[in-house]
């Protein structure tokens, strides 16, 4: 019995424990001064430090004939890995495969094979999609985090047709001079 009563007695000082540390964190929150110190921080880290304490990427592949096949897609994916130590998830979309990773603590973070990487990839999609590639600064579990997001987009305009519009246009041109 008594082993009993000390386990709900040690769950019960936790859960107090709990609450106290909670007022605690939300008094001080609430203390002038405490905004603009967290403000001035994270200014300090995107700006002057320019260094996140983690990194995440999310990449969507698009999938058809023309465009790159499933083996140059594993190994970009492959490549990934490496770049974020393996702490990727892959889920296959009707028409695409998409690539998300887990915050990744910066000492983690290989940037030289994530770059390699972002330029096989624009290189696989020369032909026929521009790269998009947004970085965000976020803020995850107290830490700042530079999420990078890449999705290979499909001009409005295929670029053949482009090529020659602009010729038809400079011809017309010199024919009205």
């Amino acid at each position: 019995m008594r082993e009993r009563d000390r386990a709900e007695s040690l769950t019960a000082l936790r859960r107090h424990a709990s609450a106290a540390t909670d007022r605690a964190t939300r008094a001080l929150s609430r203390a002038p001064g405490v905004g603009i110190a967290r403000s001035l921080r994270r200014l300090w880290q995107r700006h002057v430090r320019a260094e996140p304490d983690r990194y995440q990427a999310s990449i969507t592949f698009p999938t058809a004939p023309d465009r790159p096949t499933v083996g140059e897609i594993h190994d970009w994916i492959e490549a990934l890995e490496h770049a974020f130590e393996g702490r990727l998830d892959v889920y296959a979309r009707r028409g695409s495969v998409a690539v998300v990773s887990d915050c990744v603590a910066a000492e983690q973070f290989d940037g030289d094979a994530f770059e390699a990487v972002c330029e096989r990839i624009e290189d696989g999609y020369a032909g026929t999609h521009s790269l998009s590639h947004l970085k965000k600064w976020r803020r995850n579990d107290g830490r700042l985090v530079r999420a990078h997001v890449i999705v290979p987009v499909k001009p409005l305009f295929p670029r053949a047709k482009a090529d020659e519009s602009a010729r038809g246009r400079s011809a017309a041109e010199i024919g009205a001079n």
